[in-house]
């Protein structure tokens, strides 16, 4: 049984998500809600830094919301057929203490950069 608060919607393929940090782990946007989203991204392996924010921006249009408060949820290896070095990764992210500037420019992602609902 579903355990989300909030639907959670795909997101157009020029939607990505960027830990702050060392600013290494960017990748596409998988899902995201007004509480989290999930990305993934390629590395070579994971990481132990902790993250505690996170950039979503568009890469061919200016939408840029930085800096969003964060905790990683989930940090996972996907597996692969090969013995590539690099692996690809799913990482999911919960929002917290969102002020109300960053919750409507989200709300406004939502609406405006979303193609579909995650169906269960």
């Amino acid at each position: 049984m579903e355990k989300r608060k909030f639907t959670r919607f795909r997101t157009q393929d020029n939607a990505f998500a960027a830990l702050r940090g060392d600013f290494t782990k960017v990748g596409k946007i998988y899902d995201i809600s007004l509480n989290g989203l999930a990305f993934r991204y390629l590395a070579e392996e994971m990481s132990e830094e902790e993250y505690t924010q996170v950039d979503i921006f568009l890469s061919d249009n200016g939408f840029h919301l930085p800096a969003v408060p964060c905790t990683v949820i989930y940090h996972l290896k996907e597996s692969t057929s090969g013995s590539l070095s690099i692996s690809p990764y799913r990482c999911g992210l919960s929002f917290k203490h969102l002020n109300e500037e960053v919750q409507n420019k989200l709300d406004y992602f939502l609406n405006n950069h979303t193609i579909s609902n995650v169906k269960h």
